[in-house]
Parts: C-alpha cells; sequence; structure tokens
C-alpha cells in the first residue's frame, strides 16, 4: 500500500491524535450508485484517526473513492 494512504492529512498537532469514527465497510458509488467496498486496512489497534484517508472500490463500475475521515 502507498504510505500516503496510511499517514494524515492534517498538519494540526490535535488532529493527529483526535480519533474518528470507524468508516463504514460499504458506502454507495456517486458514479453508478452500485457499492463500493473499503479496501483500506485498519491499524493493528483498530484505531481510526481524523485525517486519516481511506479509500473504496466500487464492485460494479470499478471507481475509487478517496474519503479524508473527519
Amino acid at each position: 500500500m502507498a504510505a500516503w494512504l496510511t499517514e494524515s492529512v492534517s498538519d494540526e498537532p490535535d488532529a493527529l491524535s483526535a480519533r474518528a469514527e470507524p468508516p463504514s465497510d460499504t458506502i454507495t458509488c456517486v458514479d453508478c450508485g452500485g457499492t463500493a467496498h473499503l479496501i483500506t486496512p485498519a491499524r493493528e489497534e483498530q484505531l481510526w484517526f481524523v485525517g486519516d484517508i481511506v479509500a473504496y472500490r466500487c464492485g460494479d463500475c470499478r471507481d475509487r473513492w478517496d474519503l479524508v475521515l473527519e
């Protein structure tokens, strides 16, 4: 996995330690309405933080969606 997918996109010190809700296992694809599945693995301790980038892949149209957790 690319290193940038495991790093926070925020430079603010508080954002680096603020926990985020775990991402959904699936989302609805904006392009085709199909189901996109989470392809980003969780850290070993199963924690997610504000600024983490998560990626989804649509099973129908194969589009990829990268989202930043807030």
